[in-house]
C-alpha cells in the first residue's frame, strides 16, 4: 500500500513539473557570432615597401553580453557633422587567436578584458572597434570627424608596423539550443522517479 502511495506521488509530482515545462518549451538561443579578420603587417625598416603580409585570426563571443549606449541631440540645433543619434554595442569576447611571432596569441595573453565595439551614426554603422591589448602588441582605435571608425594594429616590436584598417569578416554559424531551466527540472524529477521504484521493487523482494 505504502509502495503504490510513493509511487502515485511521485507520478503526480512528475506530471506537475512537465507540464511546467510545456508552457516554456520554446529553448533560448544563445547566439554565438564569429569573426575572422586579417591584419596588415610590414617591416619598419623598408617603409617603403608596398608588400604588406596579412596575417589571419579569429575571435568570437555570445551577443547576450551586449552592452548599448545611445546619445541623441535635441532641439534645433546642428549637431557635429550633422549627425543625430550615435550608438555604440560593446561584446565581450571570450574567444580569440592570433598568430604573431612565431606564437599564437590567446585570451590568456590579455593584459585586461578583451571587447568588440560596434558603432553607429543615424543607425549607419560606421565601424568596428576590437579592443585587446597583449604585452607584445595592442588594437588600437582610429577615427575620422565623427562619420569614420576602424581599428589598427600597434605593434611593440621595433622592426613590425601596421598603419592600416583590420578587415572583419563575419562567420556564419548555427545557434546553440540551451534547454529551460524547467525542462531540466523535469528529467531531474524523471531520474528521481526511476531511483525510488527501484528501491520499492528492492524492498518488497526483501519482504
Amino acid at each position: 500500500m505504502r509502495g503504490n502511495l510513493l509511487t502515485q506521488s511521485t507520478l503526480a509530482i512528475t506530471g506537475a513539473v512537465f507540464s511546467l515545462g510545456a508552457v516554456a518549451i520554446n529553448p533560448a538561443n544563445a547566439a554565438r557570432i564569429t569573426y575572422d579578420f586579417s591584419v596588415p603587417i610590414y617591416n619598419r625598416n623598408d617603409v617603403f615597401s608596398r608588400d604588406m603580409t596579412p596575417l589571419p585570426g579569429r575571435f568570437s563571443y555570445d551577443d547576450a553580453t551586449q552592452i548599448t549606449t545611445v546619445y541623441e541631440y535635441e532641439g534645433e540645433g546642428t549637431p557635429q557633422w550633422g549627425i543625430w543619434r550615435y550608438e555604440y554595442h560593446v561584446y565581450e569576447v571570450d574567444f580569440i587567436e592570433f598568430p604573431f611571432l612565431d606564437r599564437v596569441y590567446t585570451q590568456a595573453d590579455a593584459l585586461s578584458p578583451i571587447s568588440l565595439r560596434i558603432e553607429y551614426a543615424d543607425e549607419r554603422e560606421i565601424g568596428k572597434f576590437l579592443s585587446w591589448e597583449t604585452e607584445d602588441f595592442s588594437f588600437i582605435r582610429r577615427s575620422y570627424r565623427s562619420e569614420d571608425l576602424w581599428t589598427e594594429f600597434d605593434s611593440k616590436a621595433p622592426n613590425i608596423y601596421s598603419s592600416r584598417a583590420i578587415d572583419f569578416y563575419r562567420v556564419q554559424e548555427e545557434p546553440t539550443s540551451v534547454p529551460e531551466p524547467s525542462i531540466l527540472a523535469a528529467l531531474s524529477v524523471v531520474g528521481l522517479a526511476g531511483l525510488l521504484r527501484k528501491k520499492r521493487v528492492k524492498a518488497q523482494l526483501v519482504d
